[in-house]
């Protein structure tokens, strides 16, 4: 937890996050901004930048990835992946969102260049439970597009937008991932580069 703003794993804030995950809708969320000290965001940024990206297209998306960053040789990011998957950011998370997890990760990085997108799904596959994304995207509002859409949902199906969060940097986005979980990643349309990092806790 070494690499958390502190001022998110108190007692108190760690109580006030809980229930603002149980409340919020359309499914359990959290957005939390300042997630990390500035510099080391920064310095996140900077390596995730060096990391090859595959670009990646089908009907659903376009975007561009790394590989899962248990194989990456980038100390810095080899960092980030062993304290996400410490027990301590674990029982964090835990707390936090009420789920048993299993000790489990996936993670990797994600570029939405001009007219990449991420189409309506739930997330739902294998043992994912939580799902994650830590932006890294720099200047991005809202003419640059590039949000994280939330749907209502009805009957299994998704339904309407209900709610739009920015890619702003140095937040991070956490959901649980459910037959409701609906989201989607609006086209970027502008010439900014959206970084991320995401992935999901089983």
């Amino acid at each position: 937890m070494e690499f958390v703003n502190l001022d998110l794993i108190n007692e108190k804030k760690i109580n006030e996050l809980k229930e603002e995950f149980a409340k919020n809708e359309p499914y359990k969320h959290l957005f939390i901004k300042g997630f990390l000290d500035e510099g080391k965001a920064s310095e996140i940024l900077r390596e995730l930048k060096k990391e090859e990206f595959e670009h990646k297209e089908s009907d659903l998306f376009s975007l561009n990835q790394t590989e899962d960053f248990k194989f990456t040789k980038n100390r810095i990011l080899k960092e980030l992946y062993s304290s996400l998957k410490g027990k301590e950011f674990f029982k964090w998370l835990e707390e936090i969102s009420g789920i048993k997890l299993e000790g489990e990760i996936d993670v990797s990085g994600s570029l939405y260049k001009n007219c990449d997108y991420l189409l309506c799904h739930d997330d739902q596959l294998e043992s994912r439970k939580i799902a994650f994304v830590y932006y890294l995207s720099e200047g991005f509002d809202e003419k640059d597009g590039g949000e994280f859409v939330m749907f209502d949902s009805e009957k299994g199906k998704p339904w309407r937008v209900a709610k739009k969060y920015p890619p702003l940097w140095n937040s991070l986005l956490i959901f649980e991932v459910s037959e409701k979980s609906f989201h989607e990643v609006g086209e970027n349309v502008g010439q900014k580069d959206r970084y991320a990092i995401g992935g999901w806790f089983h």
